[in-house]
């Protein structure tokens, strides 16, 4: 890690968080749907601190700026001193949530007057967690999980690719969706690294808050 990005990481809190901070170079103003004025370029980091001695486990950097008028990722960062795990970035990073933050969040919040460069983001349940109307534990309702479990059973092989071309999201995040079904009990487990599982009755279901 650079001692740059150590000193960043060291003034915030331990775990997992994401913030949003300019990026140097020629300011790029996009104006969103809702005339919100959004000064790019910035950057949306991810950052992993240890417990106890704040120490940089893995960070992770993306640039947002303005090509042909549209905010599109320019760079991206991803660091680990102690060697990245591919697996895990696989199963784990979401390329697109750098875009949602930009395109979605910060938009939200100027129109309600909040400074996005002194707000936590959310670090998951990307695309829903975009929206900051909606407290995070609403963002993916059982509702919503149970249609995508439902979609999930019928379709079989090859669920991901077709629910993401459905509702517009990538196929890391339809698995993500599956994934949270289970664990909230609305989708049975299924084998260790098998697929299936059938949707559990309502009343059958645990209480995961």
């Amino acid at each position: 890690m650079t001692a740059q990005g150590g000193a960043r990481a060291h003034a915030r809190s331990s775990g997992i968080t994401s913030r949003l901070r300019r990026a140097p170079g020629r300011r790029h103003p996009w104006t969103a749907p809702g005339n919100q004025v959004v000064d790019l370029p910035v950057v949306l980091d991810v950052v992993n601190l240890r417990s106890g001695d704040w120490r940089l486990l893995w960070q992770v950097e993306a640039t947002v700026d303005l090509v042909d008028g549209c905010p599109q990722i320019t760079r991206m960062v991803v660091a680990c001193d102690s060697g990245l795990d591919p697996a895990f970035m696989q199963e784990k990073f979401r390329w697109a949530t750098p875009l949602d933050v930009v395109t979605r969040t910060v938009p939200q919040l100027l129109a309600k007057g909040l400074d996005p460069f002194n707000y936590e983001y959310a670090t998951h349940d990307y695309p829903d967690a975009a929206d900051v109307d909606q407290p995070p534990h609403r963002r993916l309702t059982d509702e919503f999980l149970e249609d995508v479990a439902r979609r999930y059973v019928a379709l079989g092989r090859g669920y991901a690719a077709v629910i993401a071309r459905e509702r517009d999201v990538t196929p890391r995040t339809v698995v993500s969706w599956v994934e949270k079904a289970r664990r909230r009990g609305i989708l049975s487990p299924a084998r260790s690294g098998a697929a299936g599982g059938v949707v559990v009755p309502a009343d059958e279901r645990p209480h995961v808050p």
